[in-house]
C-alpha cells in the first residue's frame, strides 16, 4: 500500500502543476487583454471593428476662415456649418461640383457667424431652387439668455422658415442613421452647464463609418471639452480623424480629450495669414503629440478623406484654396 500511495503522490503533485501553470496563463492573458485596453484605444479592443463594406467621403471644405464639413454617406448627405457669410457661394459651388441634390441633414455646430453664414445661402438658394432641397436642420440647444440676436443667425433662422423646415434644437445625445453601416452621433452641449462664451456651446458630432471614426467638435473650448469629459459621453471612443477645434486654437484640443480619443489625423480648418494666428504653435505641438498627420485648409485647400475598403484614402482640392 505504501509503494502505491508512493507512485499516485508525484502523479497527482503533477496535474495540480499543469493546472496552476494552465490558471497562470489564463491570468496572464486576461492581464495582457487590461494592460492593452488601459494603453489606449490604438492598441487593441477600443476602437470598433471595421467593416471593409461601409463607404463614405468627408469633404472638409475650404472656407477661408470659418468650418464646414461635408459628409456624402452610402444614403444620406450631412452638411455641418457653412463658413462666413461671403463663403456662401463657394459652398453651394462645392456642393454642386460634389454632386448634392439633397442635404438631409444641416447642422449648425454654434451659431457663430463663421459657421452658420454659408448656410444662409445655401437654405435661400434651396427655398427658391429645384435643384437642391434641405431636409432637416439641426442646431443646438442653448440657453435663452445667450441666444444671440445678431443679423446673420435671424437670416439663418428665417432660412430655415422659408425651406419650411421646424429646426430640431439638440438637447442630448441623438444618432442619425446614414446608411451602409455608417452613423452620425450628435453630442449636445453638456447639460446645466453656463458658459461665458458661445463657443463652448458648441454640438460636437462622432462619425462611424464601418468603424473609421471621426470627431467634430465646432469651436469648442477647453471647458466645453472638460465638461464633456466630465459627464462620460466620450467614455470608450476614439477618432481616428479629429477636425481640430476652435481653427487649432490654443484654447481647444486639449491634452485631455486628445489621451481620450487618441486621433491618428488631424484637421485644420481656417484662412491663410488669419488675424488670430490660427492654428496657434500650442495646439499643434499637442496634436502632434498623437497624429500621424496633420492637414490644414490654408495649406491644403479642401481635405477629403475617403472610407473605403476599409482604410482612409486623402486627397486635396486647393481651387479655392484660402
Amino acid at each position: 500500500m505504501a509503494a502505491t500511495q508512493k507512485s499516485k503522490q508525484p502523479a497527482a503533485k503533477n496535474g495540480k502543476q499543469k493546472a496552476n501553470q494552465q490558471k497562470e496563463k489564463i491570468i496572464g492573458l486576461i492581464a495582457l487583454i487590461v494592460v492593452a485596453f488601459a494603453g489606449g484605444a490604438k492598441v487593441f479592443g477600443c476602437a470598433p471593428a471595421v467593416d471593409s463594406n461601409a463607404s463614405a467621403t468627408v469633404s472638409f471644405l475650404d472656407v477661408g476662415q470659418g468650418d464646414s464639413v461635408l459628409i456624402q454617406a452610402a444614403g444620406k448627405t450631412v452638411l455641418i456649418d457653412g463658413g462666413e457669410r461671403d463663403q456662401g457661394s463657394v459652398v453651394l459651388d462645392d456642393l454642386k461640383k460634389y454632386g448634392v441634390t439633397t442635404i438631409d441633414y444641416m447642422i449648425a455646430s454654434h451659431p457663430h457667424s463663421d459657421h452658420i453664414g454659408g448656410l444662409v445661402d445655401v437654405l435661400e438658394d434651396a427655398a427658391v431652387s429645384s435643384d437642391l432641397t434641405v431636409s432637416m436642420v439641426l442646431l443646438p440647444e442653448i440657453p435663452d439668455k445667450d441666444v444671440p440676436t445678431t443679423r446673420v443667425y435671424e437670416a439663418f433662422l428665417d432660412g430655415i422658415e422659408d425651406n419650411h423646415i421646424d429646426p430640431t434644437f439638440v438637447s442630448e445625445k441623438q444618432t442619425l442613421n446614414l446608411g451602409g453601416n455608417t452613423t452620425l452621433e450628435l453630442i449636445a452641449p453638456p447639460a446645466g452647464k453656463t458658459y461665458s462664451s458661445l463657443n463652448d456651446y458648441s454640438m460636437a458630432a462622432y462619425l462611424n463609418c464601418g468603424g473609421k471614426t471621426f470627431l467634430f467638435t465646432g469651436d469648442a473650448e477647453k471647458d466645453e471639452e472638460a465638461d464633456w469629459l466630465e459627464s462620460g459621453v466620450f467614455d470608450g471612443m476614439h477618432a481616428d480623424v479629429f477636425k481640430a477645434g476652435h481653427h487649432g486654437s490654443r484654447t481647444s484640443s486639449s491634452e485631455a480629450l486628445l489621451e481620450q480619443i487618441q486621433p491618428t489625423y488631424a484637421v485644420i480648418s481656417c484662412g491663410t495669414d488669419n488675424s488670430y494666428g490660427h492654428p496657434h504653435e500650442e495646439a499643434l505641438d499637442r496634436l502632434g503629440v498623437y497624429c500621424d498627420k496633420i492637414y490644414r485648409t490654408d495649406l491644403d485647400g479642401t481635405v477629403i478623406c475617403k472610407v473605403e475598403d476599409g482604410e482612409l484614402k486623402w486627397s486635396f482640392d486647393k481651387e479655392y484654396a484660402s
